[in-house]
This record gives C-alpha cells, structure tokens and sequence, in this order.
C-alpha cells in the first residue's frame, strides 16, 4: 500500500503538467488533472493534439472500478469519390522521409472532446468551467514553445501551413514558429470558453456539428449523423500478471494491450534479451508512422490513478472556421488502414495501438504510464515495464536506458547497447543503428507512488507536490 501520499504528474510539456497540477490543487482528481492536462496540452502539443483527434484514457478511481474511456475516430459515412480532398504530402524527419495523406477526406470523425469531457463528468469532482479555464487561458494568452513543439512545427510545416488560416496560425510571419515563440490561439480560446458553457453537444449536436458537416462537403467525407452518432464507448480494462503486479491495459478494439498481455506472459523464458520480448508482440505495420501523439500520468494523493493517450494524426492540413483547431488526418495514415484508405466501414472504430497502461500492487496503482509513437507504443511500453517492474531500475534510468523496436527482420536500435549484446543480435537480425536516442522510439511519460520522469525523447516534463 503507499503512503506518505504525493500528487504525481508527468507529460509532454510544462504547460500541460502544470495545468494538472492545477486542477489537482483546486480539489481535482486524477481524472480532473488528466482531463484539464489533455486540453491544455491542444496548446502547449498542438502538432501532437488536438480537439478534432482521437484518444483513450485509462481511470482507476480511489476505491472505484478501473474503466477504459475509448474515444478514438470513427469512420464516417461520406462516400469517397475522385473529387475527395485528399493527397500526398512528405515530410522531413532528418534521419529519413516519410509521406501522409492528408485533405479533408482524411479526416475521421473526432473523439477527443466527447471522451475528456465523459471522463471528467463521470469521475472527476470540479466544474467542467474550472476544468477547462487554465487552457482558455493559456490559448488566449499564448505559450512559449518548447525545443521540441518547434521541431514538431519545422517536420510539420507543410502540413500545418497547408491552408491559409494554417499560415496565419503556425507560421504568422511566413516562417515557423521557433523556439520560445509566443503561440496564440484566439479562436480556439472561443471555442473551448464555449465548450464550457454548452458541454460536448457543442461539437457534436450543435454549432460547431454545423460547421464541420459545412467545412466537409467540400472534398470530405464526415456527415453531420457522423457526430451526432458518436459514441464513448466504456471498456473493462484488460488484465495481466507480471513481475508481481496486476496490469491494466487498453482492450480490444485497440491492439497493444492484448499483445502486451501475450508477450510479457512468457518474459522469464527469454533469457532477460528484450528482443525476444519485440519478436513475441508479434508483427507491426511496415509503415513507421512517427507517430504525432501525446500521453499524460496522473497518481493523485488519495491513491486514484488516470493514463490519457490523444493524438491528431498529423493533422489534415486544414483548421476548422472560426474554431482554430486542425482535424485529425487518421484516413490518411498508412498504419490505421493497411488493406487500403477509406474502406472501414461507416461507423467503424479505427483500430489503434494508444496503450494507456496502469500498474497495480495490492489492489492499489503504483505505476502509471503511456507513450505515443504509432507502432512503437506496444515495443516502448514493454521495455520500460521490464526495466521498472522486473529489473527494478529507477525511473529515470528505466525511461533513458536504450530502446530497441522490431519491423519485420528490422530491428531499430539507440545508441549505448552493449557491444557483445549489439553482436549477437546482429546475428539474428538486421541492424539500424540511430545516431542518438530519438522521439521514434516513443515518450514513454511515466509516475511511480515515488516518483516521475517524463521522457526527454519527447519534452518530458513532471510535477510532484
């Protein structure tokens, strides 16, 4: 059992932990936090982000029953047609390139704010105004970027200047945002101010409903039904033993907490070599999604617990009218649809590999952790679960330790592995040796009952109070 009970908070960004932070000191849960954490990090993540993406969030209230919100993008029922908005754009990650599709017809229909605000009004314990406001502020406000949003916006730019509203948000003066640049988000400080007032019908049911069906007519594919047919669908996590803890973990339709179960079920018969761990999660997309996607912890000081994963994709290149927020692009990415774009049937869950994740020993949760990074959330996952719950590494050393990640016969490697160990898994595979530790391999932003670590491959940030 823990005692001597802290606020634990860890994730992508300053703003988005301290807004949890926030909410955690206004009499906030660990829902509270996560929820307001999620819409502050539409802001201070807005490459990795957004009001019009997907999600889960894993909650595991004090003295409550563990449930998994699954709120991630449904097909819509448009027809698609050679008119579609929809085309190739590639991008520049530095070590290599990558191509997505992005347009109005690459936009599913959006869960993000339907499933925050479910969760909160379900288990969190503030006003949905009290919730929302620290990210009205800071949309209205502005916030500096990170080193790492302005390398998001730099990769993305052609993406997000891709329409001229995109222009005057991400690139005001004709260039991107950089470094300690104030990024403002005006109307999206409208849009969320009117989210607090009207709840999730605003975007579904209502005004903003009317928008997007407007906003999609024109080469896209969401129909109005398409909103107002949203569901928030609650799931009984999965659960696996491991390591003398109870995991909890994403259920199908979702895909990495069953290959998770499955293959930390056989770690002790590998011999400590974490590929065999890789092998066993079995195949992944040979489509390297760099995956644009965020994830916040949350262990509050009365022992509740709260794992939000959200992504946008990489964003369709066009922002909503009058809302300023970009939809998600997931009908364009490559990994989402691997028998070929918009064949999905209308109304059906994209499957999806978000993994928000919760340790328990007791009965009680003692780790809470998630990552983005499209197919390397399972192989990410699995290695920092070793590394805290078997080898019992610290924290910090748990998230810095080097990752490995399998495609095919493929094996992604960060520096630092041990020569003899890099030599015998050079017999057994092909090697692609990175030239430092790199945000491909996931941010892996965890909270122990002890401590936090955000991980620095993704602007890990913390807050424990």
């Amino acid at each position: 059992m823990r005692h001597l009970l802290k606020n634990l908070v860890a994730g992508g960004d300053r703003v988005t932990v301290a807004t949890a932070r926030t909410a955690l000191e206004a009499g906030g849960n660990a829902i509270d936090g996560a929820v307001a954490g999620a819409f502050a990090a539409m802001v201070a993540e807005p490459t990795l982000t957004s009001a019009g993406g997907g999600g889960c969030l894993l909650a595991c209230p004090k003295d409550g029953v563990p449930v998994v919100f699954d709120f991630f993008v449904d097909m819509p029922s448009g027809a698609p047609s050679a008119n579609m908005d929809f085309g190739e754009v590639t991008l520049d990650f530095g070590p290599d390139t990558q191509s997505f599709f992005i347009g109005r017809a690459a936009a599913a229909v959006p869960g993000n704010v339907a499933g925050l605000l479910r969760a909160q009004e379900r288990l969190g314990c503030l006003p949905r105004r009290d919730v929302l406001a620290p990210a009205i502020s800071a949309a209205r406000e502005g916030v500096k970027l990170s080193a790492d949003q302005a390398e998001f916006f730099r990769v993305l730019r052609p993406i997000l200047t891709h329409d001229e509203a995109g222009r005057a948000l991400f690139a005001p003066e004709g260039r991107p945002l950089g470094e300690g640049d104030q990024f403002v988000m005006a109307d999206f400080a409208i849009f969320l101010e009117a989210l607090s007032d009207e709840g999730p019908e605003l975007l579904y049911l209502g005004e903003v409903a009317h928008l997007i069906h407007d906003w999609a007519r024109v080469g896209g594919l969401i129909q109005a039904d398409d909103l107002a047919n949203y569901q928030v669908h609650e799931r009984e996590p999965l659960r696996a033993e491991f390591a003398g803890h109870t995991l909890l973990l994403n259920p199908p339709p979702a895909t990495t907490g069953d290959r998770l179960r499955r293959a930390l079920a056989h770690w002790d018969t590998y011999g400590g070599e974490m590929a065999d761990v890789l092998v066993a999660l079995g195949p992944n997309s040979a489509v390297d999604g760099h995956g644009s996607t965020t994830h916040l912890s949350v262990l509050d000081a009365q022992g509740g617990a709260a794992s939000v994963t959200t992504t946008n994709g990489e964003g369709c290149g066009h922002i909503l009218p009058g809302c300023g927020f970009m939809l998600n692009n997931m009908l364009g990415e490559l990994d989402l649809n691997p028998g070929g774009f918009h064949r999905h049937a209308p109304g059906a869950r994209l499957p999806t590999m978000i993994g928000p994740t919760i340790a328990l020993r007791d009965g009680s949760p003692v780790l809470v952790t998630g990552t983005g990074g499209s197919n390397r959330i399972p192989s990410a996952l699995a290695q920092v679960l070793v590394n805290v719950l078997d080898r019992g590494l610290d924290l910090p050393a748990a998230l810095a330790a080097p990752r490995l990640h399998l495609d095919d016969d493929l094996l992604h490697v960060e520096p630092e592995i041990d020569g003899e160990r890099l030599r015998a898994l050079r017999q057994r595979f092909k090697i692609r040796e990175w030239p430092g530790p790199s945000f491909f391999f996931g941010g892996v932003h965890t909270v122990t009952a002890e401590s936090a670590a955000g991980d620095a491959r993704r602007g890990g940030r913390t807050e424990v109070f």
